[in-house]
């Protein structure tokens, strides 16, 4: 109703089509949440959906793998550059002709599988993620746990590949949050052993350009940092003028705003805030938390192993994409984003109806 509001109304610089097509980026979200939450879905088939998407993460890795052997971006063979420049109205950018986001600080390359740019690649392999834990978890035979902690070994691999590091910190916190949920506290401190030992070795012993680019990051003195700390400050700025908005197609990324009268878009949060105002912040935040609060309680509370694993999948999932959402305007990356909704409409499905 809110964006129905915005859609109308006479409000900002964005004309009607502009915010009509962003306003379908908006509702994309409600229908998928829709659909899972009304459709009556085999429950005794989820695991031959969980084998398609871990066939997805194997195969999205073998291609970016084989892009890094290469040197070469997949995308670069796909017309990524000629569909930019005719659609989007975006000339070729960086250094390999395709846009920014393919390329890390020092021109290092970021590959992208088959997905539309390296930030919905990580993106997604949150979603795979999510699903390898679950196996390594709850996985009775030896075998198998053996095979998920490979997979969960690859996958971790194409995340350096992907080079993002909003995802690879999601990664920890969502490996620290299922292991809470499923009461593995041992395992949780081990695990922040490691990981504090392995920051200790990379800070002091590594090559001065990583550690400098680790001090850059945390300090916003790296180019990406600081490009993300000027958006969010432009939002915040805009949020404080108009805190009932903007108007729609005014912020972020996505399809139908301008580039030249966006205001603020490395943080979806903001850019709702931007647009529809505080109060619709506030409604996508309850949504979003409530979403993991309740899919986690599914999984907590129910007795079938399939509805656990769709609570426990949908809550890391979404758990692990609260980091991309501070950095990038991440529900455009429609995979994940909209897979990860529908599983939160099956989660309050059964969640109702289970308990």
């Amino acid at each position: 109703m809110l964006v129905i509001i915005y859609l109308v109304i006479p409000l900002g610089e964005a004309n009607f089509l502009s915010k009509l097509i962003y306003a379908k980026n908006i509702f994309l979200i409600g229908i998928l949440y829709f659909f899972g939450r009304n459709s009556n879905f085999k429950i005794e088939n989820w695991n031959l959906v969980l084998k398609i998407l871990i066939s997805l993460s194997l195969f999205a890795f073998l291609i970016s793998f084989l892009e890094s052997l290469v040197g070469i971006h997949l995308h670069s063979f796909l017309g990524y550059s000629e569909y930019n420049l005719v659609i989007n109205d975006i000339d070729p950018q960086g250094n390999f002709g395709l846009n920014w986001s393919f390329e890390g600080q020092g021109a290092v390359p970021r590959y992208a599988s088959f997905f539309a740019d390296p930030l919905e690649f990580s993106a997604s392999l949150i979603l795979f993620f999510a699903i390898s834990i679950w196996v390594f978890i709850h996985s009775k035979f030896k075998e198998i746990r053996l095979l998920s902690l490979f997979l969960a070994l690859i996958i971790v691999f194409s995340f350096f590949l992907s080079f993002s590091r909003a995802s690879m910190f999601s990664a920890i916190l969502m490996l620290v949050f299922g292991l809470y949920l499923s009461r593995n506290y041992t395992i949780i401190f081990s695990s922040l052993f490691i990981v504090i030992v392995g920051f200790v070795y990379v800070y002091f012993f590594s090559s001065d350009d990583l550690r400098f680019f680790i001090q850059d990051t945390i300090t916003f003195q790296n180019t990406s940092s600081l490009g993300h700390l000027i958006e969010w400050i432009e939002g915040l700025l805009s949020i404080y003028e108009n805190p009932f908005g903007v108007g729609l197609a005014m912020s972020g990324n996505a399809s139908g705003v301008d580039q030249s009268i966006k205001i603020g878009g490395e943080n979806q949060f903001l850019i709702y805030g931007v647009q529809m105002g505080v109060i619709s912040m506030i409604i996508y935040s309850v949504i979003l938390f409530k979403s993991i609060f309740n899919s986690a309680k599914l999984y907590l509370k129910s007795d079938n192993i399939n509805y656990k694993s769709v609570g426990f999948i949908a809550s890391l999932t979404k758990f692990g994409l609260l980091i991309p959402l501070f950095t990038a305007n991440a529900e455009l990356y429609l995979f994940v984003a909209l897979f990860s909704w529908y599983l939160v409409g099956q989660s309050e499905r059964l969640y109702n109806i289970k308990l």
